[in-house]
C-alpha cells in the first residue's frame, strides 16, 4: 500500500488535488493502459523543479499507483519509512548495471508495479536521453509507458504504450518523433533525444 492506493485518505488527496488543477487551469490526460500493470512509465519534458508538483496532481487525478526511484542514502528511520510510503526506491546510484538488474527482477515478479522514471536524468537540456529504462523494459518484458508535459496545452498524462523492440536508435526516434510537439515548463531546457547516440558502431 502507497500514499496513492490507501483507503479514505487516498480519495480525499484525490479530491484536493482535481481542485488544485482546475485552480491553475491545468487536467490530466490519458490514463493507464489496461494491459500495463506493469511497466516503465518515462515521463518528459522534464525541466522545472515545479515538473514533481505537478505530476503529483496528475498522479492522484488519473489514479495511478507509481514507484519512483529515491537516493538510497535518504532512507533513514521515520523519513525512510514516509519515502517507502510515498512509493519511493532505495537506489544507490554508483551501481548502475546492478540497480537495472535488480529493478528488472521485481518487474518480471510483480504482479502491479509501475516504475516512474525521467528518461532526461537532469533538468538541464540534452539531447542523449538515460537508457536504463529502456534497459529494464527489455530485460523485464514489459511496455514502456509515454506520459508527458505540455505546458502550451496545459494538459499531462499518459499517451501511449511502446513495447520495445530491441532496436534502441528506432524505439528513441519513435519518441523523439513524439516528443517534439511538447512543451516543457522551461521550454529552452528541453532538447529531443538523437537518435544518432544510440546507433551500434
Amino acid at each position: 500500500m502507497t500514499l496513492f492506493n490507501t483507503p479514505i485518505l487516498s480519495p480525499i488527496l484525490r479530491f484536493i488535488c482535481r481542485v488544485i488543477l482546475k485552480i491553475i487551469g491545468w487536467r490530466g490526460v490519458g490514463g493507464m493502459p489496461k494491459e500495463c500493470r506493469r511497466g516503465i512509465m518515462i515521463a518528459a519534458p522534464h525541466t522545472s523543479n515545479w515538473d514533481f508538483a505537478l505530476f503529483i496532481l496528475i498522479v492522484f487525478d488519473l489514479q495511478l499507483n507509481l514507484r519512483v526511484l529515491i537516493k538510497h542514502t535518504l532512507f533513514i528511520g521515520p523519513v525512510g519509512w514516509f519515502l517507502k510510503y510515498c512509493g519511493g526506491i532505495p537506489v544507490d546510484r554508483r551501481a548502475s548495471g546492478a540497480r537495472v538488474r535488480s529493478l528488472s527482477s521485481i518487474l518480471e515478479t510483480s504482479e502491479d508495479f509501475v516504475l516512474l522514471i525521467t528518461p532526461e536524468g537532469t533538468r538541464s537540456p540534452t539531447d542523449r536521453w538515460k537508457t536504463g529504462f529502456y534497459h529494464m523494459a527489455i530485460e523485464a518484458k514489459v511496455p514502456i509507458i509515454v506520459a508527458y508535459v505540455d505546458v502550451l496545452e496545459r494538459v499531462a498524462g499518459i499517451d501511449h504504450a511502446l513495447q520495445p523492440t530491441g532496436d534502441l536508435a528506432a524505439d528513441m526516434k519513435h519518441l523523439a518523433d513524439f516528443y517534439k510537439t511538447k512543451t516543457g515548463i522551461k521550454k529552452d531546457n528541453f532538447l529531443l533525444p538523437d537518435p544518432r547516440h544510440y546507433t551500434k558502431g
